[in-house]
Parts: C-alpha cells; sequence; structure tokens
C-alpha cells in the first residue's frame, strides 16, 4: 500500500463506505465469529491506515495525526483490558467463596470495586465516541494544495 501521496475526500469516504458496513456485518453475524472479524480488521490495517494517511496528506496535515485521531480508542482499549482483569478477579474471589454465601456485586454502587469496573466501562465507551469524532473532523478537512506538502 502506498502512504505518500493524496486521497480526496470522495476517495476516503468511499473506501469507508465499504468498509464499514462489511466490518459492522462480519461482526455481527454469528456465524461468522469473532475470529473472522479479527482475521478482517488485520487484513484491512494498513490499507486503512494508507488511505487515511493519503487523506491528511490531502488536507495539508502529516500522517502523525493519524495517532490524534486514535488514541482515545487505543486508551480505550487499555481500559477494557483493565476491566477484564478487574472482573477475574471478582471470579477468583467469587469461587473462593462457594462454600459461603455468594457475595453480593452491586454494580450502581461507584465505591464497589464491581461499580468502579462499570465507571471505568462508561469512560471507555466516551473517549471511543471523542476519538470518532475527533477522526471524523481531521478526515473531513478540505484539500489544501497550497502550503507544505506532505507527498
Amino acid at each position: 500500500m502506498e502512504f505518500r501521496g493524496r486521497s480526496s475526500r470522495r476517495e476516503f469516504w468511499l473506501a469507508m463506505l465499504f468498509f464499514i458496513p462489511v466490518s459492522v456485518l462480519i461482526f455481527l453475524i454469528p456465524a461468522a465469529g469473532t475470529v473472522s472479524g479479527i482475521l478482517w480488521m488485520l487484513a484491512t490495517m494498513v490499507p486503512i491506515m494508507a488511505i487515511s494517511f493519503r487523506r491528511l496528506h490531502d488536507a495539508n496535515r502529516t500522517g502523525w495525526w493519524f495517532l490524534l485521531g486514535h488514541v482515545g480508542t487505543i486508551l480505550a482499549l487499555a481500559m477494557l483490558v483493565v476491566i477484564a482483569f478487574g472482573l477475574v478477579i471478582i471470579e477468583i474471589g467469587m469461587i473462593m467463596v462457594i462454600p459461603h454465601e455468594p457475595p453480593k456485586l452491586d454494580f450502581h454502587d461507584p465505591n464497589s470495586f464491581p461499580g468502579m469496573l462499570l465507571t471505568l466501562f462508561y469512560v471507555s465507551l466516551g473517549m471511543a465516541g471523542i476519538s470518532l469524532i475527533i477522526q471524523a473532523f481531521l478526515y473531513s478537512l478540505p484539500s489544501k494544495p497550497e502550503g507544505v506538502r506532505f507527498d
């Protein structure tokens, strides 16, 4: 894939018009499963990055701006790993008290451990949403052929 050059808004959004619905369909079809979705994402990661970089070049921005649009998503994924680790800790705790009365898990109390995990989940969703807004703004910038060129 070519990371140099320029891609117009039309070229970028037409590629996204194909990529996004196919990605959603692959992840939503139970027969396809998560494995095929992950394989799809791995197969399309480099081409999507390439067209994103070229779109940023067309808006007279360096390709490093790509990271700005994805910081929220990366942090959200890191938070989801922390949440998964916390849920494993809760499971271990529940296994250790099986002979006794099972503990009450109160996800609505923000001061309890499950409540903190739920709060982290909501924060990660918000960060991913902000990341999507930043990306939409960056990739919708008009073409600027003048000035510094990142071809």
